[in-house]
């Protein structure tokens, strides 16, 4: 006999529910749909699928759900789980005064598991407890999948640990209430609810017949993996739009160019990027923890192994003194470790007490799990269809402080997988294990997965997406790609910037634009380019240069670092000698002393202070020296500093000083009278506030997605989801010299921001009285030096007019410590090689290549 819910949908219940609830807008509608659902003539016998993202909290709208249908007078729900983890952990979830308690009934539900039938037998033998009022709570019923499935033989013991006695249980007669399997076939109102449902679908043949043998009222299956060819689904909300709108975190993939390898090494040097990636966001947790006067949260890592021996190995390794050093640092799940001491140490992972900093498990802990402090997962042994999987990603996908920080490091979740860029992005299946299979139209389907793929190929070829394990990351989820120009499926970016964006805000989304559908909107509707807001604050005085043709001053800066180095390592550092002579007394003679071998003794030794005084009113001192303030501070503060750091020696004595004394004296002379025999060109400097506020695009031109390759550059089109630029939007002149430098600046950790340069800009320096230059770029680094940056092709190496541009920024910064605009700051020049920028991963491997120079000491 079919029999369907006497409910209704009343709007203002949901609304008081939802709010009592505190729903996420997703939750809330899903709410709406599915009581909606079972107002209507729905089909008993069909489950009521609700398709959502993995993180957005199920659980929260499960219990609203659950108050709804009490409110409505329902009485009984049977809540599924697929083991003994996720009951428990549901179990928690609806047991008032547990520490993981969902709060918002004012009549918590009454919990029935196979462990504990009390509270169906009481209800059985009389009438229900009012102990909230006239309210009567729900009778929740908390199984797993296991203990429902009818048994082999219903004749055997009830009590032991075996499957078939746990099954056996529900089925046997209870002298104090019955057999609770008959008891719930009789309800008229019992509603089935299949959490994790993808592992009950129609091919789970034995829970289906369950199922059916209950004949429940109604059966809603929560899920963020739905079969589209079989489960009936009534609402979706995918991963992709979770992401986008920042309800949970955006999936960022750390790799090394090339892979890991499957070896054991490989194995190791993953476990270790892993570690230091682990400790490094633990910073980003800790900052952020005090600053916020939040609780201490761990980042911990979730290392997902082949198999049991495999997880152990692992264990054991991560507890040696090379990785962690500390057995309670790290906790193994999985079948063969399931106590209870493992249990309560799993349950208490994002509590401020806990030791644990890396769970290793097998396959135990894929569905829902809900820590919410997984800062790092690593699949060791994965195939690449497994590594992306909502379901892997989903251990680690919740806030650990409940909300978008800001902070990338803490918003992101970081996957290291042992595949490179290629094989991962290169799976058939991409789009749906992402969750964007309905992101995309059905036509475009296969020209964005083949889109992604390519860039995939074309970024491992060419080395341009860099490692992420280290840093603040805060980059591209999964990198972004697009199609070829005019191909027609437009911009596919897989991943978005998760923050100081204007471009959409973090996370996986795709877009398909057919760039030659331009509406008359979007040909005359301007677009303004404004500063980054993650940087609005910021502003620096760029040093504009100025040239004429004079007799030119002495300004000691000019000195190069070349004469400096060389002049001090002219410096000597001898020992003192003490002279000794022998009195001789002879007969008839005058008492006379002779020579005799000297002892060598150590020189007076003097501080390095004391040094440094000296050396510096020396050169202050000197005749030919403008007695200026600005001269003075730069002696003192980098002419006599880089003089002593090139001596040979370390420790300063009264014959060394002597020494360099005489050294520098003679560096500065040489350089005062070449100087005056000179007519040169002089450089002066004019400090320039920067940058702009910004500037409208011309009509008909907007900001397209980032991209992968030479092929889809467009000089002098604009970029957007550049998160650490000053402009979030940003043009270039070339891909390889301009555009793939401001990626690397753009994701190296030690970079903190940087701003992309333009004519309108006046940003120029002279290196001759009529040729002038306007440099790339402008970055600051976390050693708090201003890089002024240019990028050359290789061809620059060896150009006349390319070394006298170095040579005239190399004299500029070194000038800069004697201006009062920039008194107390550092400076650099830096020229990037198209060939040094392809090979760097970071800025840091940027700066060994090129060799730049700065005034900092």
């Amino acid at each position: 006999m079919t029999r369907r819910l006497n409910i209704s949908f009343d709007s203002d219940m949901l609304e008081a529910i939802s709010s009592e609830f505190d729903l996420r807008a997703p939750n809330k509608e899903a709410l709406r749909k599915l009581v909606f659902t079972l107002d209507g003539d729905y089909d008993p016998a069909v489950m009521q699928v609700l398709n959502l993202a993995t993180g957005v909290g199920k659980t929260y709208l499960m219990a609203a759900f659950v108050e709804y249908l009490r409110r409505q007078g329902v009485g009984n729900v049977m809540i599924v789980t697929p083991g003994k983890t996720v009951q428990h952990k549901t179990v928690q979830n609806f047991t008032h005064g547990s520490s993981r308690y969902i709060a918002g009934s004012p009549v918590p539900p009454e919990v029935v598991t196979p462990q504990d039938y009390s509270q169906w037998v009481v209800r059985q033998n009389g009438p229900a407890r009012l102990a909230f009022g006239r309210e009567v709570p729900v009778l929740a019923f908390i199984f797993n999948i296991q203990q429902l499935i009818a048994p082999k033989s219903e004749e055997g013991d009830t009590h032991g640990a075996t499957q078939d006695a746990m099954r056996r249980k529900p089925r046997r007669f209870d002298e104090n209430a019955g057999v609770l399997f008959d008891y719930l076939k009789g309800l008229d109102d019992l509603v089935v609810i299949a959490d994790e449902s993808h592992l009950y679908g129609s091919s789970a043949v034995a829970f289906n017949a369950a199922l059916r043998e209950l004949e429940p009222a109604a059966a809603v299956g929560l899920t963020a993996s739905v079969d589209k060819n079989t489960d009936h689904v009534i609402f979706e909300y995918p991963l992709y739009l979770a992401i986008r709108d920042r309800y949970v975190k955006a999936p960022v993939l750390a790799f090394r160019k090339g892979g890991y390898g499957t070896d054991q090494n490989s194995e190791e040097q993953q476990l270790r990027d892993a570690v230091q990636l682990r400790a490094l966001k633990q910073t980003y947790y800790d900052t952020y923890a005090e600053a916020e006067r939040r609780r201490h949260v761990n980042a911990v890592m979730f290392v997902v192994c082949s198999d049991v021996d495999h997880a152990t190995q692992v264990a054991d390794l991560l507890r040696t003194p090379e990785y962690f050093g500390n057995d309670k640092a790290v906790l193994q799940v999985d079948s063969k470790h399931e106590d209870d001491l493992t249990q309560r140490r799993l349950e208490e992972l994002d509590q401020p007490h806990s030791p644990v900093l890396a769970v290793v498990s097998v396959n135990k802990l894929k569905e829902g799990w809900d820590v919410k402090n997984i800062a790092v997962v690593v699949t060791l042994r994965a195939m690449a269809s497994e590594v992306l999987t909502q379901q892997t990603m989903g251990r680690g996908l919740r806030l650990p402080f409940g909300r978008y920080t800001g902070v990338g490091q803490i918003d992101q979740l970081d996957i290291i997988a042992h595949q490179s860029f290629t094989e991962l992005l290169a799976a058939e299946n991409v789009l749906a294990q992402f969750g964007l299979e309905d992101a995309v139209n059905q036509p475009d389907k296969a020209t964005v997965e083949d889109a992604i793929r390519r860039a995939a190929e074309h970024s491992e070829r060419t080395g341009t997406a860099s490692a992420t394990t280290g840093g603040d990351t805060a980059g591209l989820g999964v990198g972004q790609t697009s199609t070829p120009e005019g191909s027609g499926s437009g911009v596919v970016p897989v991943a978005t910037p998760v923050e100081g964006t204007t471009s959409g805000g973090p996370g996986v989304g795709v877009r398909a634009i057919d760039e030659t559908d331009t509406t008359e909107d979007q040909a005359w509707e301007p677009v303004f380019i404004e500063r980054n807001k993650r940087f609005a604050d910021v502003s620096y005085l760029f040093p504009v240069t100025s040239m004429t043709v004079q007799q030119p001053p002495i300004d000691l800066s000019e000195i190069g670092d070349t004469e400096v180095e060389q002049a001090a390592r002219k410096v000597t550092s001898t020992g003192d000698v003490l002279l000794r002579k022998e009195v001789i007394a002879a007969l008839g003679k005058k008492l006379r002393a002779e020579d005799r071998e000297s002892a060598e003794v150590d020189s007076v030794h003097i501080n390095d202070a004391h040094a440094k005084d000296a050396l510096v009113k020396l050169v202050i001192n000197m005749p030919l020296v403008p007695k200026q303030a600005g001269t003075a501070r730069y002696v003192e503060s980098f002419l006599v500093p880089r003089f002593m750091q090139n001596v040979t020696f370390t420790g300063w004595t009264v014959k060394s000083l002597v020494s360099a004394r005489t050294q520098l004296q003679q560096l500065v002379h040489t350089y005062a009278v070449e100087t005056l025999r000179a007519i040169r060109q002089v450089p002066s400097i004019h400090p320039k506030p920067m940058p702009g506020d910004g500037y409208t695009l011309a009509l008909g031109d907007r900001v397209h997605d980032q991209i992968e390759s030479r092929a889809e550059f467009v000089r002098g089109r604009v970029y957007g989801g550049w998160f650490k630029s000053l402009f979030a939007e940003e043009s270039f002149d070339s891909y390889t010299g301009e555009y793939q430098l401001a990626r690397l600046l753009n994701t190296s950790p030690h970079i903190v921001w940087w701003h992309r340069l333009h004519p309108q800009d006046g940003a120029y320096v002279y290196y001759t009285a009529k040729d002038r230059y306007l440099p790339d770029f402008v970055a600051l680094d976390t050693d708090g030096v201003h890089w002024i940056i240019e990028g050359k092709d290789e061809r620059g190496r060896d150009d006349a007019r390319v070394q006298a541009k170095r040579q005239a920024a190399e004299s500029l910064v070194r000038r800069l410590v004697a201006e009062d605009a920039y008194a107390g700051e550092k400076w650099g020049y830096l020229v990037a090689y198209e060939q040094d920028t392809a090979r760097a991963d970071s800025w840091d491997d940027l700066k060994a290549l090129a060799q730049p120079v700065n005034n900092a000491l």
